[in-house]
């Protein structure tokens, strides 16, 4: 990656999924991360998200886990677990 590009990523990159993650999370899971936006990095929610759900269920990770399905899960439970820390969406 040139200079140029990854001056333009980290611009652009604030505050974003990273599209490839968002093509594997739902609707309401893209809703609940874009509200998130006003008071936190949503990445980095996600990565506190997917780093619990691994202590978790470490049997599905590091078996033959599909990404896609870990990282819903993972936010499912976060979401579910941390509401009352979270904008809610209404």
């Amino acid at each position: 990656m040139s200079d140029q590009e990854a001056e333009s990523h980290d611009r652009e990159g604030t505050n974003q999924v990273d599209p490839w993650v968002q093509a594997h999370l739902s609707a309401d899971h893209l809703l609940w991360l874009e509200k998130q936006k006003e008071a936190v990095n949503p990445t980095e929610v996600l990565k506190f998200a997917l780093a619990e759900w691994v202590v978790r269920h470490p049997d599905d990770w590091f078996g033959n886990a599909n990404f896609g399905n870990a990282v819903r899960s993972a936010l499912d439970e976060f979401i579910a677990r941390h509401k009352e820390e979270f904008i809610p969406v209404e």
